[in-house]
């Protein structure tokens, strides 16, 4: 049975969502940022109507939508709390895709946060919403490994490729499917990103801290500073000892924030351990690896980053 379907997607996470519910069902409309967005360039290209409202939950924005008539609305990372009104816009009913193993992880940062956790596997969940954040019964879940170098960039690409096809399997098996409700009691949360997390705390750990790189990586990034300038850091592994158990060239300990090694690697001390640093974007100027920055910065063994 082919449903008729209005998306509300603002990321790129939706793209893939919007490819595929335009292959096998009437996609009426996506619903997006007035800003330029991943979705509204995808939805132009495949000729999908675009409908860009400052205010979802206004009276005109509803008495439009409810003009189209939808079967299903669809919400892929949107951005925007949806009012109880707008909800019951569809005949058969509102469905979220998020990217999480519900009730784990509700909340704007699911990715980051399990990244930065240091989760070994995540998933995406489609659920009926109701009024409270990614709270409502559960229709399908996939599990999805996280693989140990993989940044946030990796895992969004990743994730909403595997949602897009649980999303479809959820609306084609939508008459079949019975809802499960949520279990509060083990909910946890993701709240965003603040500015005063993105600043590198040398204190911690070694894993600790290159969870943090990979989860701000590609944007908008984790950082710390050197020589008084900002330096941003997008690729970083914890740095491990000689197979022989001799040492890398480097202090395995090291001390919190001191370069150990500025020749052909970069290699900084932290509470627990090292890391070694990869790609990396020195203050106005482009990224680059971390050959290329000793080369043309000249760290020396004993400098601090802070």
């Amino acid at each position: 049975m082919q449903y008729k379907i209005i998306l509300f997607g603002t990321s790129r996470v939706a793209c893939p969502s919007i490819e595929i519910l335009s292959q096998n069902h009437k996609l009426l409309a996506v619903v997006t940022s007035p800003n330029p967005s991943p979705v509204k360039e995808i939805a132009h290209s495949l000729g999908i109507k675009v409908l860009g409202p400052d205010n979802p939950n206004s009276i005109d924005f509803l008495n439009k939508l409810r003009g189209l008539n939808p079967d299903i609305i669809c919400v892929a990372a949107y951005g925007h709390i949806l009012s109880k009104e707008l909800l019951e816009v569809p005949r058969l009913a509102s469905i979220n895709l998020h990217p999480s193993l519900l009730p784990k992880y509700r909340g704007g940062a699911p990715m980051r946060r399990a990244i930065i956790n240091g989760e070994k596997k995540t998933g995406v969940t489609t659920f009926i919403m109701d009024e409270k954040l990614d709270h409502g019964d559960i229709l399908l879940q996939k599990e999805v490994e996280i693989d140990e170098s993989e940044t946030f960039g990796e895992l969004e690409t990743k994730l909403s490729k595997i949602g897009a096809e649980l999303l479809l399997e959820t609306i084609n098996k939508f008459n079949k499917l019975k809802p499960i409700p949520q279990s509060d009691s083990i909910a946890t949360y993701a709240p965003k990103i603040s500015k005063e997390l993105r600043l590198i705390d040398w204190q911690k750990g070694a894993t600790e801290i290159v969870n943090l790189i990979r989860a701000l990586s590609p944007k908008p990034v984790a950082y710390t500073n050197f020589r008084g300038k900002r330096l941003e850091i997008l690729s970083a592994k914890v740095a491990e000892p000689l197979p022989d158990g001799q040492q890398a060239g480097f202090r395995v300990r090291g001390q919190p924030g001191r370069i150990e090694k500025a020749k052909e690697t970069l290699i900084i001390g932290t509470g627990s351990g090292c890391i070694e640093i990869k790609l990396l974007k020195p203050e106005a100027k482009s990224t680059q690896t971390a050959l290329d920055f000793i080369n043309g910065y000249h760290p020396k063994v004993g400098d601090f980053l802070k």
